[in-house]
Order: C-alpha cells, then structure tokens, then sequence
C-alpha cells in the first residue's frame, strides 16, 4: 500500500489519471500535502535528494516507486547488488595491490585470484544482511514476514548506491587519497537513512541494527584472515 512520503501514513492512492501522462497529484488526509510529489520529478532530483539524505525520497522508492515479487525480490535491485559485490571485489584487489600484498601465489591464475575474492567479498555482504536481518527481527520481536525481510535487503541495497561513485578511482589517480572511505561513509549513512524509514524506527534502535550487520561482516573477515593475513578488518 503506497504511503505519504511526509508523514508516512498509508494512503489509498497518490494520483488521479486523466489521460495518458496527464495525472493529478492527491493531497495526504493527515498532513494536506501531496502524498508523493516525487512522481513529477526526474530521476536527477530524485539521485541528489538520495545524497542528501532525504527521508521522504526513500520512502517514495520503498513503498511507492519499487515493485516487488511476492517473495519481496526486486529484480532491478537483485542486478544492482551484484554489480555492487563486484565493486567491493575490485576496491579489495585495489587495496591489496597498494599496499603490496599479495592476493595469491604468483603461480595462481588470475581469473583464480578474482574468484577468491569474489568469494570473499559475497561472504562478507552475506553475513552483514544476515546480522541486519537477525536484529531487526529482535527489534520488531518477530513481527517481519519473509517477505517483508526481502524488502528490508532490497532497502540496503538501494540506499548503497554509493558505492557506484567508486568508478571514479578507475577513471582518475588520487595518489595517496582514498576516497573510499568518504564513499563508505555515505553508504552507511544511507543505510541508516533507509533503514529508518523501512522499519520506521528512531536512529538510536536503526544504528544498532546496522552496527549488528556491521559486526557480522567484521567476524566473517576476522574468520577468514585467520587463514589469509592479507585481508583487512573494515566496518563498511
């Protein structure tokens, strides 16, 4: 059911038709504002209101603007995470190779190495949705339905868009510089941001269901340098 992108409350529609591509936007009962006036706005608008952290554009994504299978999937979203696995695989290699460490044996091939890698970086995101998912249903005590946790990692993944921006570092030399860490930042900000309009809880309760995830991805990492000293413990 789509919801007032203001105030959240759930509304019966957002718009009348007229005509093809001629609608009226309709007003919230509770707050007398249109209910999601993002429906007239172009993508751009849309992108620089995700950076700025906008609670009412995340909420027209979840429940307004995405489609979901009845399993909660949204196949958009399912491509996007694993276009964003394969850029945590290529931020991983990166680092390694400038701090000078070795991702394998010089006689291992290379496609091998990627591989390893990709292992890796899909146990890692594995384990942070896992540890979300496992708080949030303390949080709600039990209340989320499959489909419902579905929806909360399609949420995850839409607010780590982000991560896209890291392309820069293939077209431009930084030197020294590390944005990275500047981008992980803004991922996780927008994952509290999401998740706090998902489960509309308050940032206190939305930070520890975040930091949970945080900690499972930095035990799976604490696991696997056990046997691999090259990888590094990051949080995000």
């Amino acid at each position: 059911m789509p919801v007032c992108i203001e105030c959240g409350e759930p509304v019966n529609n957002l718009y009348i038709e007229y005509g093809r591509g001629n609608i009226k936007l309709l007003q919230c009962d509770k707050c007398q504002t249109f209910a999601d006036k993002y429906l007239e706005y172009d993508f751009v608008i849309i992108f620089i209101d995700m950076l700025l952290h906008k609670r009412p554009v995340y909420r027209h994504l979840l429940f307004n603007r995405l489609s979901y299978t009845p399993a909660g999937w949204n196949s958009g979203l399912v491509k996007l995470a694993i276009l964003l696995v394969l850029f945590e695989v290529y931020m991983k290699w990166f680092r390694l190779d400038r701090m000078d460490k070795a991702v394998a044996p010089a006689h291992v091939a290379l496609h091998a190495q990627y591989i390893y890698i990709l292992g890796i970086c899909a146990i890692e995101t594995f384990m942070f949705h896992l540890g979300v998912r496992l708080c949030a249903g303390i949080v709600t005590r039990g209340t989320l339905t499959r489909q419902q946790y579905n929806q909360m990692s399609m949420a995850l993944v839409v607010s780590s868009f982000g991560k896209i921006l890291l392309i820069v570092m293939v077209v431009w030399d930084y030197g020294n510089l590390d944005p990275s860490f500047l981008v992980n930042v803004l991922v996780c900000t927008s994952n509290m941001e999401a998740l706090s309009v998902f489960l509309k809880t308050r940032f206190a309760t939305t930070f520890a269901v975040l930091g949970t995830g945080m900690l499972f991805k930095l035990g799976a990492q604490y696991c696997i340098r056990k046997y691999d000293p090259n990888i590094e413990l990051t949080f995000i």
